[in-house]
């Protein structure tokens, strides 16, 4: 999963910078502040693999769970406040 959510996440910068760039936005501060956003978390995904390798199936999967009802209560709401 985390290594599945490595690869969206490159991805989609990618094409974010594709479309930004294109647009013109993206200056050469952006870029460093991305690039330095990119250098962080890479050994961030590493913590998070040997963190998730140490932890019971039991446990990570209820931290799952609650990222998904969390992500679907937020969602929810978000979207019923924009009907009121």
């Amino acid at each position: 999963m985390i290594a599945t959510d490595a690869v969206i996440s490159v991805a989609t910068s990618v094409i974010k910078i594709s479309v930004f760039g294109l647009a013109g936005v993206v200056t050469a501060q952006v870029l460093a502040f991305a690039l330095l956003i990119g250098i962080i978390a890479i050994p961030g995904a590493f913590l998070a693999k040997a963190f998730v390798e140490r932890m019971p199936v039991h446990i990570h999967t209820a931290i799952l769970d609650a990222a998904v009802i969390t992500g679907g209560v937020v969602m929810i709401s978000s979207a019923a406040r924009s009907f009121l």
